[in-house]
């Protein structure tokens, strides 16, 4: 059987065609033939020009606030480091106090992760609260360590008991010792008996 032929012969170019078909309109844009290709172009256009417009208002009111320092700076006398450093703490301080008003007022729009005070090079070292786990860790520790306190002193029950089983263990020891004792005694008292004994035979 001779390939490529069959019922259905495929013409030449006859594969879908994506491209757009775009003709020149009397402003020398390229606008597109097709209805499917145009009611896309719009949209695009009008997403264009809602940032456009977005872009222009962002300008305007960076210019407006630009203007506003610079006309402000010209009736102020210059200030000194420490003083705009003093008004810029007061107006950090003004806008935390802001923000914590707004906090205040919306409850439920509280997030629970929200850093609120920013942790400067200052604070690492400053003493910190301490999670639950880590205080029952803690406080575990502590009564450890008052309890072994105890029992070296032989204040606990434990100390107390083994206390009195050491004092029995030693007791037994000095009675075997003190036994031993009086047969190595007895042992050399008869030696001595034995060898007067044969020194007497004599």
């Amino acid at each position: 059987m001779v390939r490529g032929s069959g019922k259905f012969k495929q013409k030449r170019g006859g594969g879908r065609n994506f491209s757009k078909h775009m003709v020149l309109d009397e402003n020398g844009t390229a606008v597109s033939t097709d209805k499917r290709w145009a009611s896309r172009d719009k949209d695009d256009d009008d997403d264009d020009s809602d940032d456009d417009e977005e872009e222009e208002e962002s300008e305007e009111e960076e210019e407006s606030e630009e203007e506003a320092p610079a006309g402000g700076s010209s009736a102020q006398p210059e200030l000194s480091r420490a003083e705009r450093r003093e008004l810029k703490k007061k107006q950090a301080a003004a806008k935390q106090a802001k923000a914590t008003e707004v906090d205040e007022e919306d409850e439920d729009l509280i997030n629970p992760n929200h850093v609120g005070k920013k942790l400067n090079i200052s604070d690492i070292g400053a003493p910190r609260e301490l999670s639950r786990r880590e205080r029952e860790q803690k406080e575990k520790q502590e009564a450890k360590d008052r309890y072994w306190k105890l029992h070296v002193a032989g204040k606990t029950d434990q100390a107390k008991a083994d206390l009195g089983r050491l004092a029995k263990i030693r007791a037994e020891r000095e009675a075997a010792a003190a036994k031993r004792k009086a047969e190595a005694e007895a042992k050399e008292a008869e030696i001595q008996a034995k060898i007067k004994l044969a020194a007497g035979k004599r």
